[in-house]
């Protein structure tokens, strides 16, 4: 299977979230998309209470729920979808799609680690 640039990119910016690097993992999407990096924090706003992470488009600001959810690639990546959403003036019916492109960045860090795994001798 041939894997795009932007596969590759999003399977990095998960493993360096799980990592906690995740403001540097917001900076190569960014850099990619060609959108200003969002800003992150730690705490949601008060209209946002129930959910792990929330978007503030008017702030470009990623607000998390605790420290749980900055190494937590599902969260930070829906909402980064979010971000380049709102960003690239498409900013309608997303959260499937938030949830999908998170969901596919998380598989294609997975099918990367599969198949380095694979090159270096290593059987899953």
């Amino acid at each position: 299977m041939q894997l795009t640039e932007e596969a590759i990119l999003r399977a990095k910016a998960v493993k360096m979230i799980q990592e906690g690097r995740t403001e540097d993992a917001l900076e190569i999407l960014s850099e990619y998309y060609k959108v200003q990096t969002p800003k992150l924090k730690i705490g949601l706003p008060k209209r946002c209470r129930k959910a792990y992470g929330c978007y503030v488009a008017k702030e470009k600001t990623i607000y998390l729920r605790s420290s749980d959810e900055y190494t937590n690639p599902f969260v930070v990546l829906h909402e980064f979808y979010h971000h380049i959403r709102w960003r690239l003036g498409s900013h309608r019916g997303t959260e499937k799609h938030a949830d999908k492109y998170a969901l596919q960045s998380i598989q294609y860090y997975k099918l990367l680690t599969t198949l380095a795994g694979e090159r270096n001798g290593e059987h899953t």
